[in-house]
């Protein structure tokens, strides 16, 4: 479970609260697997849902999506957030570094959340160096 505390002003402070493929809250039963806390008022939104999960990779970074969040009010046109949660290769750190980058709220449609991460799962095999008949000799 990864937290991330974000003051955007006197009056708006949110706890960002990240599982990787599980839900925040399992007792809520919601999927919810980034979830925005408000400091003030304790009021929690789904960002993104376990159930509605994309995935892509490259050669040394994974890319979660989480769909179907809560609806916006009154920005993107009321379309459901979405979370992407970018994790780029850090050997040897489990996970670490989880912050926010930004919110994409000014659009009419398509808008979401960034995050990003570092973990050493995103990393690329590393090669042993040792040949087969290396490998035939130890064994």
């Amino acid at each position: 479970r990864f937290n991330v505390t974000v003051e955007k002003s006197k009056t708006e402070s949110y706890i960002y609260h990240f599982r990787v493929c599980r839900e925040v809250n399992s007792t809520s039963h919601d999927f919810g697997g980034l979830v925005q806390t408000d400091r003030q008022n304790g009021k929690t939104t789904v960002i993104g849902r376990i159930n509605e999960t994309q995935v892509f990779n490259g050669s040394d970074w994974i890319m979660l999506i989480y769909k179907g969040g809560d609806s916006y009010g009154r920005h993107c046109s009321g379309e459901k957030r979405r979370a992407v949660i970018m994790i780029s290769c850090k050997r040897g750190v489990t996970a670490s570094s989880f912050s926010i980058i930004s919110e994409e709220r000014e659009k009419e449609q398509e808008c979401f959340y960034l995050f990003e991460m570092d973990s050493s799962v995103a990393c690329p095999a590393e090669n042993s160096h040792l040949s087969v008949g290396s490998i035939l000799l130890i064994t």
